[in-house]
């Protein structure tokens, strides 16, 4: 599977990237950072061969000679230290990212006379006492809507496959990870912006297994499920519908950009919300894209944009940010009639998630910005990488 939830899991192996030559270039393409493992997958050292074994035995053999009584002193390394991080594959660092983002949230189901809630919690401050633990604090609530919401909205669903001649060769190449469709918003480039493209793969790597989770927690049925008349233009994948994978995915990568960008101090990033506007756009339609194609409910990507936006500012917070947002999204309440309008969930001007969302009088979704304590140790790993990252796109 991708990193986009409903694709093949190419994107996971995204940070072994760098692997050729080629290096984050594997981004241009839909293999993900197939290529941090260094600039030498073309070179003899790219991997393990009898020939090349054979050839250093024999190497060693000429050139070791006798014994040397005298080597130099060498220094101890340098433990738990960022300084280290350099000299890592972004393969290994991946891993290390992980370490620390995975064990920062944790998911509980709520399961009743109602709808269903998925229920994802934030790891907060570090009690004291004789055994460690941690205070865990509400970040999304995700509320399943009812069948018939889902039976209104198919008619959506059929509608927006009149759409899928001229929406087919985006759909397809957003079924891996649409780095390149953010290449063509914001200078991303391998060469130019890799600390950039590494930040968003360990944040779009952490989201997996949560929006995978969030959808088997609410078992929601996907269009197929509802008709024969859907025929969607790709393969249905079997994990639950709400949230969006895409959508989560999406706006995520949108928003961590943003904040990159708005970091920078950059005079043309931070003198108008355009460039912010403009991702969202990008990730509205990544999300809706699938709803063309027939494997997703409109109602699925509001699910996703509100799980992806929270998402972003956690990791945000998690590396040196000064805030994070609790959400809540209330299926029940959200109009069937109703398409997906990110609008209506976010502004990019001020970047926060807005405090109530509505249709008429019906509030489907809420946001609160809560700071982050000086008790809670942000992780100067993470905090490495986001520096690095914000530091790309600094004018020189």
């Amino acid at each position: 599977m991708s990193l986009f939830a409903e694709g093949a899991m190419n994107g996971l192996n995204g940070l072994n990237g760098l692997n050729g030559l080629n290096g984050l270039n594997g981004l241009n393409g839909l293999n993900g950072l197939n290529g941090l493992n260094g600039l030498v997958a073309n070179s003899a050292f790219a991997g393990e061969s009898p020939l090349l074994a054979d050839a250093l035995l024999s190497n060693r053999d000429g050139i070791v000679g006798t014994h040397l009584e005298d080597i130099g002193p060498v220094e101890p390394g340098v433990p738990d230290s960022v300084k280290n991080l350099v000299r890592l594959s972004a393969s290994e660092r991946a891993a290390i990212y992980q370490s620390l983002l995975g064990p920062s949230v944790d998911v509980t189901v709520k399961k009743g006379k109602g709808q269903p809630t998925a229920i994802l919690w934030r790891r907060g401050v570090e009690k004291t006492g004789k055994e460690r633990s941690f205070k865990f604090e509400k970040m999304v609530s995700l509320t399943a809507p009812k069948v018939e919401q889902f039976r209104i909205q198919l008619n959506q669903v059929s509608g927006y496959a009149r759409i899928r001649p001229d929406r087919a060769a985006e759909i397809l190449a957003q079924v891996g990870v649409p780095t390149p469709f953010y290449a063509s918003v914001n200078f991303l480039n391998a060469a130019r912006t890799p600390y950039t493209l590494e930040f968003l793969f360990a944040a779009l790597s952490f989201s997996l297994p949560v929006i995978q989770r969030m959808k088997y927690a609410l078992a929601i049925k996907r269009p197929i499920e509802f008709s024969p008349q859907i025929q969607p233009m790709i393969p249905t994948p079997t994990h639950g519908s709400l949230p969006s994978g895409h959508a989560t995915e999406a706006f995520l990568m949108a928003r961590l950009l943003w904040k990159i960008l708005i970091d920078s101090k950059v005079p043309q990033y931070n003198d108008k919300a355009y460039w912010g506007d403009m991702l969202m756009r990008l990730a509205a339609r990544i999300a809706i894209n699938r709803t063309v194609a027939g494997v997703h409910f409109p109602v699925d990507s509001v699910a996703g944009a509100v799980l992806g936006l929270t998402l972003a500012d956690h990791v945000s917070a998690m590396s040196g940010g000064k805030h994070w947002t609790s959400a809540t999204f209330e299926g029940p309440r959200f109009e069937a009639g109703e398409d997906f309008d990110w609008h209506l969930l976010y502004s990019a001007l001020n970047d926060f998630q807005k405090k109530e969302s509505r249709t008429g009088r019906s509030i489907w979704a809420t946001a609160k910005q809560i700071p982050v304590p000086e008790a809670h140790a942000k992780s100067e790993i993470l905090g490495w990488l986001r520096w690095k990252a914000i530091g790309e796109w600094v004018d020189l």
